[in-house]
């Protein structure tokens, strides 16, 4: 059975290209360039993709995808080069999936379907945890077109119910691996040429971690390495938390599903199921990688959504490029957790303080507010929305500071001056927390 493990700093693999000795077409003579590869993407909308190996478990072979035929091989060949797979880890191919093959799917609607089945009769949920959960799982095929990698945030009390959601993920997701006590160092060694999706159980995290976790959702952020070199750690990701308080790592920039238990108990997901569920379902989605990775345009409509929402809803839609009715059908089912995250954001009190001052400069009766007459003013605001915490002056002021707004001191005390280049911060940060114009 495909275990859950803690993680263990992994060997780095060889690049996901590097040139061996030019070896001959046919005999003799150099002609051919031999690179090691993990994958590639080519300007004529050929591909090459890691599949499962025939020749043994920690060997890969390759599949080269011309447009309209695949080829599967030790070795494929593309222009003048010869490519040949990666020698992996045998732990990390075990702990991992590969296609064997690619297979036609129908339609993105009928793999939808498909998908999102599996997740109402093997755990029971409901429609539009099932619908998220399967248009997650088809995102990760696209990931390394998309300029944000969708996020997962799984909250509920139900341990086992957590895992089986992230053991069915790894029958359907690209390159899973299930992973839980995740540390920096070893979230740094993790085998960045495979494009990965991480599949963690991850209860505790600290900052650092956190900061990790959401800035990783970026394409283009590196880390610095050792010895000069850089870390990409983009990719998809998704996360079993336990609590709803961890879902505040991503500022509402995820999927977020929250599980309740079900009184039906879930069908067993055992080695046997998960294995006919992956090969069934891998190939289907290989396929669909294959035929839509050029074609992915984020250009969903979104204007109505927080900022925090608009994100995953252009990333989730951009992921059916030939079915707008399901990109349209993709971010609805994101509006219940757009409305949750806007009730959030009224009782926040950077929001507040923003709101208080955006209300005072349109006003214009005023050159200068008072930082603790501003604190009166927060606190009653949020208490008028249900917040029972009450704000000292001191606190406002770090907040002042961290929404880089200057205050000056006079004999009356710490202020805000309402000037010009408050202002302009003031409606920038009213932007971003989606506060309507006064």
């Amino acid at each position: 059975m495909r275990k859950l493990s803690t993680l263990k700093p992994i060997p780095k693999i060889p690049r996901s290209r590097s040139r061996e000795k030019p070896i001959s077409k046919a005999s003799g003579t150099a002609t051919n360039s031999c690179i090691i590869s993990a994958g590639e993407v080519f300007g004529d909308g050929a591909m090459i993709e890691l599949v499962s190996g025939s020749s043994g478990l920690d060997k890969p072979d390759l599949l080269l995808w011309t447009g309209s035929k695949a080829i599967v091989g030790l070795r494929v060949e593309h222009g003048d080069c010869i490519y040949k797979p990666p020698q992996l880890p045998l732990s990390l191919c075990r702990a991992t999936r590969f296609p064997s093959r690619c297979h036609d799917y129908g339609s993105a609607g009928v793999l939808l379907a498909a998908i999102t089945d599996l997740f109402k009769k093997h755990l029971h949920f409901p429609e539009r945890e099932s619908s998220l959960l399967s248009r997650f799982a088809i995102s990760t095929w696209l990931a390394d077109c998309l300029t944000t990698a969708a996020t997962l945030m799984i909250s509920g009390p139900d341990h086992e119910l957590g895992i089986d959601v992230l053991r069915l993920l790894s029958c359907l997701c690209r390159h899973p691996l299930m992973l839980t006590g995740v540390t920096q160092a070893s979230f740094r060694s993790l085998p960045t040429q495979l494009s990965l999706t991480l599949l963690l159980i991850q209860q505790q995290m600290n900052p650092s971690m956190q900061r990790l976790f959401r800035e990783s959702s970026y394409r283009g952020l590196h880390l610095p390495g050792n010895r000069g070199s850089v870390v990409d750690l983009y990719g998809p990701k998704a996360i079993f938390c336990g609590n709803d308080h961890a879902l505040g790592i991503f500022g509402g920039g995820g999927i977020h599903i929250s599980l309740t238990p079900s009184q039906l108990q879930s069908s067993a997901l055992d080695e046997q199921v998960q294995n006919k569920i992956a090969n069934d379902f891998q190939p289907r989605l290989l396929m669909y990688r294959l035929k839509n990775f050029g074609k992915v345009r984020e250009s969903a409509d979104v204007s109505g959504f927080t900022s925090a929402t608009r994100a995953i809803a252009r990333t989730l839609a951009a992921c059916f490029p030939e079915d707008s009715e399901l990109a349209r059908d993709t971010v609805e089912l994101l509006r219940p957790q757009d409305e949750e995250a806007r009730g959030q954001r009224s009782c926040d009190v950077n929001c507040a303080i923003v709101e208080i001052l955006q209300g005072t400069i349109h006003d214009r009766k005023q050159k200068a507010v008072r930082v603790d007459e501003l604190t009166n003013l927060v606190n009653a605001l949020l208490r008028s929305r249900g917040e029972t915490l009450t704000y000292r002056a001191e606190e406002i002021g770090w907040k002042l500071r961290d929404l880089n707004i200057p205050r000056h001191t006079r004999s009356s005390g710490r202020e805000v001056v309402l000037g010009v280049g408050t202002s302009q911060s003031v409606h920038k940060l009213a932007r971003f927390y989606d506060l309507p114009c006064a």
